[in-house]
């Protein structure tokens, strides 16, 4: 064992700082809960912690009850960016601010059990570096759980990267691996793409997803469309090598289509009819002329907003934790 690797087995035995990051999108109503939940959790495990907040634009009351808590325990900290960024840049933008030997993440709906973080910290310190879970079922959506499955097959395919079915954003991350998703200076962010994709000893974990403990869900059809073309559009070409085989698939059927035209025309007595053979043929050329520019736009889009190199979000307020410390509660 080199001396990297003994000084990473030590950090993992001694007692460790562990960074909790919890991205919000008006979510005031689940803030007080998943606090006395993570404290209670946390305070369980041999080892210092802070918590990230990251209030994602919210327009409810979210940003006040962080604050509230915040300066009750120096150890919760938030960031609050000064509009809606998105989840994945709320999530970069705590894991970004993360100080810790090991970095969680989780959503703040509740649907993640933080109580299932212990198991994931046994599995760190066991000498993985990545410990994902993987969700066992979409309870009460059955075409949700099809759909889902349906895209990371597709995923996995276009992309060669092995995101698993039922991924989600709840996760740890040892430092060396917080540090090399860091690295990767993109904007298009596709955070559970690109952890698989860094390599690094995994380890899975199943988990029950829970009901919503408050609000309504934020995933709407249009954001999950978004969320699915960033994950493809990001990780593979394989859409602009499909535009080459679709084109010559219609350029062979143009072909077959004028032999078989002439043929008609020269061997038989019947008429090849003119206005339907023709407005057929442009149809299905225009159409594939369209679909392969949507395509390509879904590229220069992409290489559009990395050359503007605008931030990634803005943060409008923050509050820093104080890991060692905390001001009032159950460890005064």
């Amino acid at each position: 064992m080199n001396a990297a690797s003994q000084l990473a087995s030590l950090t993992r035995t001694a007692r460790p700082l562990l960074s909790v990051i919890v991205p919000c999108f008006n979510e005031e109503g689940c803030i007080d809960e998943m606090v006395r939940r993570l404290r209670a959790v946390l305070g369980s495990i041999d080892c210092t912690w802070e918590v990230i907040f990251v209030d994602d634009g919210s327009s409810d009351a979210t940003l006040t009850a962080l604050q509230r808590h915040s300066q009750a325990d120096r150890r919760i900290g938030y960031v609050s960016f000064s509009r809606n960024f998105g989840h994945q840049m709320a999530l970069l933008a705590g894991i970004e601010r993360a100080r810790g030997d090991a970095v969680v993440s989780l959503d703040g709906d509740l649907q993640h059990p933080p109580e299932l973080i212990p198991t994931l910290v046994e599995h760190w310190r066991a000498g993985k570096d990545v410990i994902y879970t993987v969700r066992l079922a979409n309870q009460g959506h059955a075409a949700k759980e099809v759909v889902s499955r349906g895209f990371y097959w597709l995923l996995r395919k276009l992309t060669g990267v092995e995101v698993p079915t039922g991924a989600a954003d709840f996760r740890l991350l040892d430092r060396r691996a917080v540090d090399a998703l860091l690295a990767c200076d993109e904007r298009f962010v596709f955070v559970r793409g690109l952890v698989p994709w860094l390599g690094f000893e995994r380890q899975a974990v199943p988990y029950e997803a829970q009901q919503r403990f408050a609000g309504d869900t934020k995933y709407l059809f249009a954001k999950m469309l978004r969320f699915a073309l960033d994950g493809i559009f990001s990780f593979s070409i394989v859409p602009l090598r499909l535009i080459s085989l679709l084109g010559a698939a219609t350029v062979t059927l143009g072909i077959a289509y004028g032999v078989y035209s002439i043929g008609v025309r020269l061997f038989s007595d019947a008429a090849v009819s003119g206005w339907t053979s023709l407005v057929v043929l442009v149809l299905v050329f225009s159409g594939t002329q369209l679909l392969s520019l949507g395509i390509l736009s879904e590229y220069v889009g992409r290489i559009y907003e990395e050359v503007k190199h605008r931030p990634r979000y803005i943060v409008a307020r923050s509050h820093s934790t104080k890991p060692d410390t905390c001001l009032s509660g159950d460890n005064k």
